[in-house]
């Protein structure tokens, strides 16, 4: 009987778990694949939404939990987490022993989750790869590109670029962003838990009745501290 192939998959955030729900599923639901799923980070706190609740409520089992995240909210505490996150994250890895790992995207978990599985020599596929942002999260994002051996990028000028970047193009496969399928999942109107059920930031709450124009502001890390400053010539 042939054994199971071992995927696993760090979720450690509410933004990991939207771009990687589908593929999920996928996993679960193939015969031949055994879904080992890591939650971490700020996807296991509260105060940031704790998507670890909705993950179980959704189906999904949580086969280890890895707390990461060190309190400061400063590039400082971030950098210190990323180390704590590569520890905790090899000892999973020692002990559920995956084929695979799958990360995704590029924030500083990512990275964390990359080192400790390249460092193991366990193949490592990573999702949306090849983009640019122009902040860390680039930075960040093509490091992690060249520790991973399969990529999904979101699209084909990133492909393009993890192909420049010196990576084999028979293991660079073009799939698009993977929240866009959760899009066949909401529905304002029928599913009112999408909508926040009270008024956060400005302006009123939302109503399902009319249109409405969502905004969303991404920080910038290098702000704090001006790192672009820094670099100019006096």
């Amino acid at each position: 009987m042939n054994k199971k192939r071992k995927i696993c998959v760090v979720v450690a955030s509410r933004a990991n778990y939207a771009r990687i729900k589908s593929v999920l599923r996928a996993i679960k639901d193939q015969d031949g694949l055994e879904l080992q799923l890591i939650v971490n980070a700020s996807a296991l706190l509260t105060r940031f939404g704790k998507v670890s609740d909705i993950i179980q409520t959704d189906g999904f089992e949580i086969t280890e939990k890895v707390h990461v995240v060190i309190e400061g909210e400063t590039p400082s505490t971030m950098a210190k987490s990323t180390g704590l996150g590569i520890i905790e994250l090899a000892t999973a890895f020692e002990n559920l022993k995956p084929g695979i790992v799958l990360t995704v995207a590029d924030r500083f978990e990512t990275m964390a989750t990359a080192i400790a599985a390249s460092y193991m020599n366990i193949p490592l596929a990573h999702t949306q790869g090849g983009d640019v942002t122009g902040s860390i999260d680039e930075s960040v994002r093509h490091a992690i590109t060249k520790l991973s051996h399969i990529h999904f990028p979101a699209t084909e000028a990133s492909l393009q670029r993890i192909v420049r970047m010196g990576e084999d193009p028979e293991l660079v496969f073009n799939v698009g962003c993977p929240s866009i399928d959760l899009i066949l999942d909401c529905d304002l109107k029928k599913d009112p838990q999408y909508i926040v059920d009270k008024p956060i930031g400005t302006g009123a709450r939302l109503s399902t009745s009319e249109p409405f124009v969502m905004v969303l502001q991404h920080p910038v890390l290098r702000n704090m501290g001006m790192v672009s400053s820094r670099l100019k010539k006096p």
